[in-house]
């Protein structure tokens, strides 16, 4: 059997956090395995670019909270701690006014702060209802509301209900498959009690990678069990966008309830992360750079027009905090113009749909 090294000591957590979204860091991990996860991009196609019609968009969105993730998960990181009501609606008028859909985060217990069905240190109660109220009202009806297992940074202990010396990555690679179950259920659980139910789940970094088979059949049984729901998902490959992409498959399936659990990628890395950087005309300008690399301005050449002609899922990747920018909302300004692009050059050729729906269409055409 082939030792895997944690992916910990290949990259560093700052480095992790930040290429997590580009597929850098898988990249990484399946270095170490001493092979490539990818295959080849020139002259494939998938089978999926035999479907006729609008050609299926998504845009996934990870790591969504009333409060700024890497306040905690990234020591001396300047960044409000607060994510002001007045953004998240933003966030959601680009949504409707651009008919964006795919997939929301939304941490059950973000920066171990507490539970968003009970209340969290250091944010208001009335911020965390209205955040949550938005989120409801607004955000679902379009996307997808998908825990990023429970906390995103230390692993909780199910049953001390004491948070862990360990970050969840390297929890799973360790922990048994029920209590993998037990966990995803809770989290399902928080989501359902602030009136969210979840179909699917995002692996926070690249979680899960290196036993990926125990951590697909974990959630289908949690969702089984919690909503009896046939198909399911989860976002944990990623490939940035000079990297070969990745096709969605089916991981697991239970012959007895005829359940299919499928894997949705993204292949088209954050392009709206820019804090490394402290210039705000450096920063405007990687945004700029990184729209043209996702789509020309003539709409002929770009990441998006690749993987519409090689069947790849056309599945774009950001950040809650890419998108607010320690507080600038420099990366949504990035999302409006890169959303104009996309809509007025593909028009009624793209249809912006959620990762839900890319899943239960695959798991479809499979059968």
């Amino acid at each position: 059997m082939k030792t895997i090294r944690p992916l910990s000591r290949i990259l560093s957590r700052r480095q992790m956090i930040r290429y997590a979204g580009s597929g850098i860091a898988a990249g990484a991990f399946s270095a170490s395995l001493g092979g490539s996860v990818f295959s080849p991009l020139a002259g494939v196609t998938r089978p999926e670019s035999r479907i006729r019609g609008p050609v299926p968009i998504s845009l996934i969105i990870d790591d969504g909270a009333p409060v700024d993730p890497l306040f905690y998960e990234l020591p001396g990181y300047e960044t409000p701690l607060l994510v002001p009501h007045e953004f998240t609606r933003r966030v959601a008028d680009t949504f409707e006014k651009y008919g964006l859909r795919g997939k929301f985060t939304l941490i059950p217990m973000p920066s171990c702060l507490g539970r968003i069905d009970k209340s969290l240190k250091r944010v208001p109660q009335d911020h965390l209802q209205e955040f949550l109220k938005i989120i409801r009202d607004r955000i679902a009806p379009r996307f997808d509301i998908t825990p990023e297992y429970l906390t995103h940074l230390n692993a909780y202990d199910l049953k001390t209900g004491k948070f862990r010396h360990i970050y969840e990555d390297v929890w799973i690679t360790q922990a048994d498959p029920d209590e993998i179950v037990e966990y995803f259920t809770l989290a399902f659980q928080i989501l359902r009690n602030v009136g969210i139910e979840a179909n699917g789940i995002t692996s926070p970094w690249v979680s899960g990678i290196d036993v990926e088979k125990k951590y697909a059949k974990a959630l289908g049984d949690a969702q089984w069990a919690l909503f009896k729901r046939p198909v399911t998902w989860y976002f944990l490959n990623a490939a940035s966008d000079n990297e070969n992409p990745y096709p969605m498959y089916v991981e697991y399936q239970n012959a007895e309830t005829g359940q299919s659990v499928v894997s949705v990628p993204s292949n088209a890395g954050d392009i709206f992360w820019t804090m490394d950087e402290p210039d705000t005309d450096k920063r405007k300008a990687m945004i700029k750079d990184g729209i043209d690399r996702l789509v020309s301005r003539d709409g002929k050449t770009g990441r998006i027009r690749q993987l519409i002609e090689t069947g790849f899922p056309v599945v774009i990747v950001t950040h809650w905090q890419s998108l607010f920018t320690q507080g600038t909302g420099l990366g949504l300004d990035g999302l409006i113009m890169l959303s104009e692009r996309i809509n007025s050059i593909f028009g009624s050729g793209i249809e912006w749909i959620s990762c839900y729906e890319l899943a239960k269409r695959f798991a479809s055409g499979q059968k």
